[in-house]
Order: C-alpha cells, then sequence, then structure tokens
C-alpha cells in the first residue's frame, strides 16, 4: 500500500466514474427502496428502461495520506477536520479516498417534472442512481489499491462527524464538484438532493456508520449497533 500512495493522486487530482447506467430491471437491484411496496416495485419497473436512457450517476475521488495536525484533528488534502471518530479510524492510515456520488443532474431535473403519482417512484429511481454510483465507487477503489475490505463514514451521519464539516469535505473536492455541476446549499444539503459525500478507507475492524448509529429502527441498518 505504501509504495502506492507515493504516487497517489495529488490534492487537485481526481478520478471520475461517470459512464455509469441504471440497471435494466429491479432484479439487478438488491436493496429495499425508499417507500417500498409491491405497487411501487411495479411504477419503479415501468420508469426504468425509459429513465435509463437519459440518467447520468456519476462518482469522484481523490486519494489522500491523513495527518493529525492537534488533538481530535486530521488533515486531508489540506484540509483539517474536527473528528476523534476520524482521528481514531484514519489517523493511522497510509491512504484514504474522499469521495463524491450524485444521481447526476439529468435525473433530478426529470424527477421534478414528473406527475404526482410517480413522485415516489422517480424518487425510488433516484435512490438506485445512487447506490450504483457508491457501488462503482467502492468496487473501483476496492481493485485499484487492492483493499481487501472498505469501510466509509459521512458528515452528518453520525454526531461524531456532524454536519458542519460537510464543508471542508465539500471544499476538499470542489473541482470534482465544479465538473459536475454540484452545489452545496446553506443547510450543508449537496445539490442534486440525492447525492452523497464522504471518506472511503480501509478498516482492519471493518467499520461501518451502523456500528454507532443510535437510529434503531433506521430500515437502512445493515450492522447491528454496538455499544
Amino acid at each position: 500500500m505504501e509504495a502506492q500512495v507515493a504516487g497517489a493522486a495529488g490534492k487537485d487530482d481526481f478520478t471520475f466514474l461517470d459512464d455509469l447506467r441504471l440497471p435494466d430491471s429491479l432484479a439487478f437491484f438488491d436493496r429495499p427502496l425508499p417507500y417500498d411496496s409491491a405497487f411501487l416495485r411495479e411504477k419503479v419497473s415501468y420508469l426504468l428502461p425509459e429513465v435509463r436512457e437519459f440518467a447520468r450517476p456519476w462518482g469522484a475521488y481523490s486519494t489522500h495520506r491523513p495527518s493529525l495536525p492537534g488533538a481530535d484533528r486530521i488533515s486531508i488534502g489540506g484540509k483539517v477536520f474536527s473528528s476523534s471518530l476520524l482521528v481514531r479510524e484514519l489517523g493511522t492510515l497510509e491512504a484514504v479516498f474522499p469521495f463524491l456520488a450524485s444521481e447526476g443532474g439529468e435525473l433530478s431535473r426529470w424527477a421534478a417534472s414528473v406527475e404526482e403519482d410517480l413522485k415516489k417512484a422517480a424518487f425510488a429511481v433516484r435512490f438506485i442512481a445512487l447506490k450504483e454510483a457508491e457501488e462503482a465507487l467502492e468496487r473501483h477503489i476496492s481493485e485499484r489499491w487492492s483493499l481487501p475490505d472498505i469501510s466509509a463514514v459521512a458528515p452528518g451521519a453520525l454526531e461524531e462527524w456532524p454536519r458542519t464539516e460537510q464543508k471542508a469535505l465539500f471544499d476538499l473536492m470542489g473541482p470534482a464538484a465544479g465538473r459536475k455541476g454540484m452545489i452545496l446549499n446553506s443547510k450543508m444539503w449537496l445539490e442534486p438532493l440525492v447525492s452523497s459525500s464522504g471518506i472511503y478507507f480501509h478498516s482492519p475492524t471493518g467499520f461501518h456508520n451502523c456500528y454507532l448509529c443510535r437510529d434503531d429502527d433506521c430500515q437502512w441498518r445493515r450492522f447491528a449497533r454496538r455499544e
């Protein structure tokens, strides 16, 4: 890993995955959907072939070696984040991978114009697009950097790394966001709305946000909470 990091991308260099497509059908998507039901899935299945023609989900990441400038502070790509969680999980690693993933502007604009009875199905399609982008990033990083497992942490998902930290992460990934027309609004939400950001990293302990999340009723929970 260390030899690879020596030739890693610089602060303003990004790897883009922007030739992504939605699956042909729900048979290729095995996650639960927002507002999931048999009726919703019928509508999503109706929409997918049409939307797949113009939807362009994308992901981008950069590669950095973190440093520790002070207690509970970590520097990544010249941006300093305040988080004991990041220090604990990332502070000793040779490389971390800040990322952006998005449904893409094409899908966001389409969803704004669909009829009311298709709004929930349209949101589910957008969710599928985002997950396709995130999973493509995970595969690419894992294969390129020969990581046996990959974990992620996102600002705002846990109290230990609050949403206010989104600004520094967005500044770090700014050139990539600008290329795709992504913005960060005043409430620290990304636009297009169905987008995500965070940091991928190799974790020998297999860290996941779910381990620390206090929302035991979350429908997206993939791992039990650790006390």
